[in-house]
């Protein structure tokens, strides 16, 4: 979309005028307006670290290094920030010269309470080559005269988040929190302080699943008829995926991952380009790409010792067996993944001995999923046989399938190892086909499948993807309430973040996340609302039980590499081998009473009756999974009717002051009456009680007599009395952030640019402004008439680039979705833009926003090799 931006009248009367680059910039008045001004509105609560490297450029920073230059946070803060160990130059690969320097610690001070969240997000320029980043993040306080550690502090020298959530018996107050840099390559960081009720808060970044190029998943509206819709569309082949949904393919589709990389980006902008044509086309109800989803496993290991199974005594499991004598004998667990190890792979059967005796096939029925240029077995394309076709390579993601089975249900004969339900029956369904990766498209084909099995209790989906997919999530429904319902258990990621992951976030399915020997978080894990429960998932970098050995999943595996497939075992961790303890749990308690409905675990699980409490519910979910108390809860019969709210806690903020809370029950269809409803403080609103949980209640604060630049927090709590259950409360979490003053709001020195609209995004005009009263105002003049984008951003890191992940950018009209502007004859004013160290999501985009790695600062025209880009401060006026 081209936009003209009307003029605004009074506004140059009282504009502060800049100088640019070039031509742009320079004179302006009420009687001669630039040809381009406006405003940059800052987000609230965001800061920028005193001392980057673009300040030290300028001789402008201000330390912040010790405990008494700290800078101060307010409630639910954004800062983004820059460190160091070294200096030196970035290899930018063009003429401009652009240094970092040392800094290694950023101190901040801020207020903290008990369940608050503290993360660091770290981003390297793309220029810059070598060893990752040590750092640290801690929380300090004073004691004795002594900085000390308040919590545990965290350290990682790779590119996955920090995270520090304090506990409950942490004491609300004033706190510092250090940033530290001890090696490495330098970084840009983005430090974000969250409460109890916040949701994900970890989108410094934008979010780029991977999908197959030139195909598109589209469903129709019902009454368009699905069929005929799809029949009239112009592609080269369909294929229906049931419950309206088709994928649909244009020529030559391919994976991504199998192009060369300036191929892949063409590919991929030009297929969101198509699928938004197809979105626009009558009678079409969604289309979105056909998102890939890959095993979430690392660090393959050779052994087979099973004393070595630590997770099955962390998770109670030997002392679950003696309450399930049945050990899952009965249940069936669909393990869709990358196949089942079998010795001779051609031809379905021989498979591992320590799982044959468990592993089943489906008469008739295609069990091979993997289509495409995914598929890398003898005879490609669907069929009936799951065997994992190897790669021939040591040491990668195949055969993930196999430990996966193994770790649910391998067989207890004395040899290898045992799995949680060691005679429940396995159903390899081979999804995942090169290098470990899958489309959605097949995951749906496979769970539509799955939905009309009655031999399948549970699935289990040690995968997972960054793109939310509505075809996905409809037929993972469909399969949990089909036919008597079918658990399904999904892998929570290994990213480290709060973002949702997929198919893990989706309502009806258990998201597992991961912990070590001791029941610790393992550093890779997510969290948020892609955890419902943890899992042993091991963390190779600890030995969190102190057995002398490193704290990894030993399970069955196998080998290719010789040229023959010999059975093995291997040791492993990811959130992929904490989600199979739990479909194991299931199916020893359905074992046992197989009457138990996906529903009613998810009643226990929330209630508390299936897992051991081992830290805050953000990271953990409702804890670890206890397969003793789990087998306790199942033969007592008394299911607990539980009372779920969406969503599960309530921020506020100046901009925000009212919501809906709605919501549903546990076991669904149970009968429940909702009895009272209480807030915790007055100044939290409530609108009439609703009597049952298909009405929703109407939540709003009410700020007279409350402060800026102060944070609330209170409890919401609903009563409620199951017609057939003990009555219980559902506790909601309420937070209000009543905003900082604008006129604290900095986001840091921004350059703002007029960008070519052509494929070379050159940057043809550029000015610097600096925050007042909480907002930049910019202006150019003298600009050559045309179509340019207007953004703007930080350079924390000097390294010439601005709006990359990491730093605060802002594009014209909304980030993500930059639309071109036009000048012309005419000035145009009051242009309003909003930057921010967050990025949208993909839900707020509608699509990905794929390759962009931000703007690049103009150099001066005919400059010198190894001379700096002009970036002129403002004049004093």
């Amino acid at each position: 979309m081209i936009r003209s931006v009307p003029v605004t009248a009074g506004l140059f009367s009282s504009l502060l005028l800049l100088s640019a680059c070039g031509g742009g910039g320079s004179g302006g008045s009420e009687e001669d307006p630039p040809d381009l001004a406006g405003f940059i509105d800052i987000e609230s609560g965001t800061r920028v670290d005193s001392d980057t490297a673009d300040d030290a450029r300028l001789g402008e920073s201000i330390d912040n290094g010790t405990s008494g230059s700290a800078q101060t946070l307010p409630p639910g803060a954004t800062a983004g920030g820059y460190l160091s160990a070294t200096r030196g130059t970035y290899n930018t690969g063009t003429v401009d010269q652009f240094d970092f320097v040392i800094d290694t610690e950023d101190f901040y001070a801020a207020e903290l309470a008990p369940g608050d969240r503290v993360a660091v997000q770290v981003f390297q320029s793309p220029d810059q080559a070598g060893p990752l980043p040590d750092r640290t993040l801690r929380i300090l306080k004073q004691e004795g005269g002594e900085l000390v550690n308040a919590v545990d502090p965290v350290s990682s020298n790779d590119l996955l988040p920090l995270t520090i959530t304090v506990g409950n018996n942490f004491q609300p107050g004033s706190y510092l929190i250090e940033v530290s840099a001890e090696g490495g390559i330098p970084f840009r960081y983005v430090l974000t302080l969250a409460d109890q009720a916040s949701g994900s808060i970890m989108n410094a970044s934008y979010t780029e699943p991977a999908f197959m190029t030139d195909e598109a998943i589209v469903s129709f509206e019902p009454a368009a008829g699905s069929n005929r819709m799809a029949a009239a569309m112009a592609v080269s082949e369909r294929r229906d995926l049931g419950r309206g949904s088709w994928l649909m393919r244009r020529d030559s589709a391919r994976n991504p991952a199998a192009m060369s990389a300036p191929r892949a980006q063409d590919a991929r902008e030009d297929t969101l380009k198509w699928v938004r044509e197809l979105r626009d086309q009558p009678g079409v109800a969604t289309a979105e790409p056909n998102y890939l989803y890959s095993s979430q496993q690392v660090s393959p290991d050779d052994d087979t010792f099973y004393d070595r199974q630590w997770n099955l005594p962390l998770t109670r499991t030997p002392m679950a067996w003696q309450a399930a004598p049945q050990v899952g004998s009965g249940i069936g667990i669909a393990v869709m993944d990358t196949g089942m190890f079998s010795a001779s792979p051609d031809t379905p059967g021989d498979w591992h001995p320590d799982l044959d005796e468990n592993v089943r096939l489906i008469s008739g029925q295609t069990m091979d999923y993997v289509s495409g240029d995914l598929d890398i077995d003898q005879d490609p394309g669907r069929d009936t046989n799951p065997a994992d076709p190897g790669d021939g390579k040591a040491r990668n993601s195949n055969f993930h399938g196999t430990h996966v089975a193994g770790i649910a249900a391998a067989v207890d004969n004395e040899i290898g190892i045992v799995g949680m339900a060691p005679e429940a029956t396995i159903y390899p369904v081979r999804v995942l086909g090169r290098d470990g990766v899958g489309s959605s498209a097949d995951l749906i084909d496979a769970l539509n499948w799955a939905a009309r099995q009655r031999e399948i209790n549970v699935i289990n989906l040690s995968l997972g993807g960054l793109g939310p997919s509505n075809a996905l999530e409809n037929a993972i429904n469909a399969a949990w309430a089909s036919g008597g319902g079918r658990l399904i258990v999904a892998a929570a990621g290994n990213q480290g973040t709060d973002e949702p992951t997929y198919p893990a976030a989706y309502d009806n399915v258990i998201g597992v996340g991961a912990v070590d020997g001791g029941g610790e978080r393992a550093s890779y894990s997510n969290i948020g609302e892609s955890v419902d429960v943890v899992a042993p998932g091991g963390d190779a970098s600890r030995d969190a039980n102190q057995d002398g050995t490193a704290d990894i999943i030993i399970s069955t595996w196998g080998r290719d590499d010789s040229g023959t497939f010999e059975p093995g075992y291997a040791g492993l961790q990811g959130t992929s081998m904490a989600a199979p303890h739990v479909a194991g749990v299931y199916a020893l308690m359905k074992g046992q009473v197989p009457t138990l409905t996906p529903g009613e675990f998810l009643g226990l699980l929330r209630s508390g009756d299936l897992t051991e409490e081992v830290g805050p519910v953000f990271e953990y979910g409702a804890g670890l999974i206890n397969g003793l108390a789990a087998m306790d809860a199942a033969l007592d019969g008394n299911f607990p009717i539980t009372l779920g709210a969406s969503p599960s806690a309530l921020q506020f903020n100046s901009a925000l002051l009212s919501a809906e809370l709605e919501f549903s029950v546990y076991p669904e269809g149970e009968a429940v009456s909702i009895t009272g409803a209480t807030a915790g403080a007055e100044w939290l609103k409530l609108g009439d009680r609703p009597t049952d949980p298909s009405m929703s209640l109407a939540v709003s604060v009410d700020t007279s007599g409350l402060e800026d630049n102060k944070r609330y927090t209170t409890e919401l709590e609903i009563d409620y009395d199951p017609d057939d259950g003990a009555p219980g409360t559902l506790t909601v979490p309420v937070s209000l952030r009543l905003g900082t003053s604008a006129d604290d709001r900095d986001a840091g020195r921004h350059y703002v640019l007029l960008v070519s609209a052509d494929n070379t995004r050159d940057t043809i005009e550029q000015t610097v402004v600096s925050a007042s009263d909480g907002q930049y105002r910019f202006a150019f003049d003298q600009v050559e008439p045309g179509e340019y984008f207007l953004v703007a951003g930080t350079d924390v890191d000097n390294n010439g680039l601005i709006c990359e992940n990491g730093e605060a950018c802002a594009e014209y009209p909304v980030n993500g979705l930059p639309e071109k502007i036009v000048i012309g004859e005419e000035a145009i004013g009051g242009v309003r833009l909003s930057t921010s160290f967050r990025r949208p999501t993909i839900s707020a985009m509608g699509l990905p926003r794929v390759g962009f790695e931000g703007y690049r600062l103009k150099p001066e025209s005919g400059q010198e090799q190894n001379s700096q880009p002009v970036r002129s401060v403002e004049s004093d006026l």
